[in-house]
């Protein structure tokens, strides 16, 4: 186990300390695993100094869903408008870079590799799970995934046009 957090399967974890927060991201990660990342994490945006830094470590990551990816491009944006920083998704393994690769998120996203882990936070608490994340959180990631290009556009417009549906209950 490395220091810093639990090794949960299937898990996000959220840490601070002075160089800012940590999010680390093991197992697959599905929408019901990220919603209360999003849920916890962009209000604390709209307060942080401008100077703290926003760390993903994926180096335990697994697999992610469309929906964890689309919140991965929304949580940059907002990042950005908040602080002019970046998310900063560190040492990801091979089947997130080639996921992030597939949709051409490696040339927007900031992903570093590093030869060694990444140093997290002491204190690491797990995320909890959510039974079912609402349409609306599903198509609020979406949308900002589907801004990325023209691929994630076509790739996910009929996953959009079915939650938009379900949001208007057709």
């Amino acid at each position: 186990m490395r220091p810093g957090g639990d090794q949960t399967a299937d898990s996000i974890q959220l840490g601070a300390d002075e160089r800012g927060f940590t999010i680390r991201a093991v197992g697959h990660i599905r929408a019901n695993n990220c919603f209360s990342l999003r849920e916890e994490l962009f209000p604390e945006l709209e307060s942080a100094p401008p100077e703290l830094e926003f760390f993903m470590d994926l180096s335990g990551c697994t697999y992610m869903d469309s929906t964890f990816i689309g919140l991965l491009v929304a949580m940059d944006k907002r990042i950005g408008r908040h602080g002019g920083k970046r998310l900063r998704l560190m040492n990801p393994t091979p089947e997130c870079t080639d996921s992030l690769h597939r949709l051409g998120l490696d040339r927007i996203l900031v992903i570093e590799k590093s030869s060694g882990p990444f140093p997290l936070p002491v204190a690491m608490r797990s995320l909890s799970k959510t039974e079912k994340p609402g349409a609306e959180f599903i198509l609020k990631t979406h949308e900002a995934l589907m801004e990325t290009s023209a691929e994630a556009k076509k790739k996910f417009s009929l996953v959009m046009e079915l939650l938009a549906k379900k949001l208007r209950g057709e």
